[in-house]
């Protein structure tokens, strides 16, 4: 009797245990999470999002939107270009993530093919790695600064002490994040309400200190002469920066349990929030001519409030460093060879290599290079959207064939061609061609019609258009892509 009673009792235990098993393996790997799993909630999502959005990249985004427009049409340039970027993410990314629970890199599989999604694998980990090296060593230079100003150390000491701040930085990012999706979750709570605070005091004091009168005053250091021209140039940025949200939005949002949940996270948080810490960096470099607020906060008010800028930093740079790290490793998942043969530990620290190389020799030449890398966001995040959006509500109707995204055969109906999907990739080459022209993220030059309709956006359009016609006249004519079987 009571050795039966032993076996009833161990068998809850038992099927607790591989549920907890099964969780993790969901949540740290590329399988998908199922709704019982997503143990997030709203909190977990808006504390992640907002962690997130609120970075020290932002100050280099404004600094560069300082370069065109003032701070009255900078501020109206940058909301909207915030929006409007985090718009086209959002339906392009969430909704599929939410309703299957899976990342970014599985849901670009039906507009790629089962192997062509290496496309995204390496523009999700190209841009994340850039990210993390801005925010990484942002950190690093405003802590340097800081000790110069309060006399600690001398000029000559810091790239010296750049470098070693980042790479203690990085330490303390791999400990938070190789915890999980639980570790990112908790440690997100805390972050998003110390930032929250700490960005809310280091604006106001910025314009109670300097003044809206002297911040209005500033001058674009590289105003055209022609405002309808510096607006769009202001306004793509933001658009072409935000559109880089795309990679970290299937490793949260697969965390939410629905669309309605999740829509103001991301809308917001990721969005608008973007928009608004930039004003920061904006508003600094017209006032004061450097969009770091940690070297303004010393000279105007001392040492110990430069401590604060620096603490703002500091955790608005960890809190997006950790989502984005985590968001990398799930997409690195998605190769076969690293799902089952590569621990999660050893993913994190492949997604931090490149980062640590950078923060430790490189740190200079990437940094004289920000405004080409936020371009660069566009050209390649404007044609991703356009493909999955059309592909998603028009031609698959809002169903995607479940076991097929993590089916490598011939027989996975995301195959295509050798798991290539020549359809995405030439709509995607023309979208590239289309923001090229438009707006040279190298040289910056502009061809017409730039200045009336921006970058990003003509070339969401052109892309959908492209990639609607291949489909409709040669893919599914072919029988390729599992179109008209996403309800069997």
């Amino acid at each position: 009797m009571s050795a039966s009673n032993g076996e009833a009792t161990a068998t809850p235990q038992a099927k607790a245990s591989i549920e907890r098993e099964a969780l993790h393996q969901a949540a740290e790997g590329s399988w998908p999470v199922l709704p019982q799993e997503r143990n997030w909630g709203t909190l977990g999502l808006y504390a992640v999002t907002l962690s997130a959005g609120i970075a020290a990249w932002s100050y280099s985004i404004g600094g560069a939107v300082s370069w065109y427009l003032n701070a009255t049409m900078g501020t109206f340039a940058m909301i909207a270009g915030a929006l409007v970027g985090m718009y086209f993410v959002t339906l392009a990314a969430m909704p599929i993530s939410v309703k299957y629970g899976i990342d970014t890199i599985a849901a670009c599989k039906p507009q790629y093919g089962s192997y062509g999604s290496a496309f995204g694998i390496a523009a999700q980990y190209l841009s994340i790695v850039g990210w993390n090296c801005i925010l990484i060593i942002l950190l690093g230079r405003a802590t340097a600064n800081i000790l110069v100003a309060g006399g600690v150390i001398g000029e000559g000491s810091v790239y010296l002490i750049s470098v070693i701040v980042t790479l203690i930085t990085l330490a303390i990012v791999y400990w938070m994040v190789v915890g999980g999706a639980d570790s990112v979750r908790n440690n997100s709570v805390w972050i998003a309400f110390a930032v929250v605070l700490a960005g809310i005091l280091v604006l106001v004091v910025l314009l109670v200190k300097e003044g809206w009168g002297t911040v209005s005053a500033g001058k674009p250091a590289y105003a055209s002469g022609d405002l309808h021209l510096d607006f769009t140039l202001g306004f793509e940025i933001l658009v072409a920066t935000v559109l880089s949200w795309w990679p970290y939005m299937g490793g949260v949002m697969r965390m939410g349990k629905s669309s309605r949940q999740a829509m103001m996270p991301a809308m917001i948080c990721l969005g608008m929030v973007t928009g608004v810490i930039a004003l920061i960096g904006l508003y600094a470099s017209l006032a004061v001519g450097d969009p770091d607020p940690s070297v303004f906060f010393v000279d105007v008010l001392g040492l110990w409030m430069g401590v604060v800028a620096i603490a703002f930093i500091a955790l608005a740079n960890i809190g997006t460093a950790i989502v984005g790290i985590y968001a990398s490793a799930i997409g690195l998942k998605q190769i076969p060879a690293l799902q089952y043969r590569l621990s999660y530990r050893w993913t994190i620290l492949i997604v931090m290599a490149p980062v640590i190389a950078v923060c430790a020799f490189l740190q200079n030449p990437f940094m004289d290079h920000i405004l080409t890398f936020m371009y660069f966001l566009g050209l390649v995040f404007a044609p991703i959207c356009a493909v999955q959006i059309v592909d998603y509500y028009v031609f698959r109707k809002n169903v995607l064939h479940l076991p097929s995204l993590y089916d490598y055969s011939s027989k996975g109906r995301y195959f295509f061609w050798a798991g290539v999907n020549p359809a995405g990739f030439i709509a995607t080459a023309v979208g590239f061609a289309v923001y090229y022209w438009l707006l040279n993220p190298v040289t910056y030059a502009q061809h017409f019609p730039f200045k009336w309709v921006s970058a990003s956006i003509p070339t969401i359009v052109v892309t959908g258009i492209v990639y609607a016609l291949l489909t409709k006249f040669w893919i599914i004519p072919m029988k390729k892509g599992g179109y008209g079987l996403e309800k069997t």
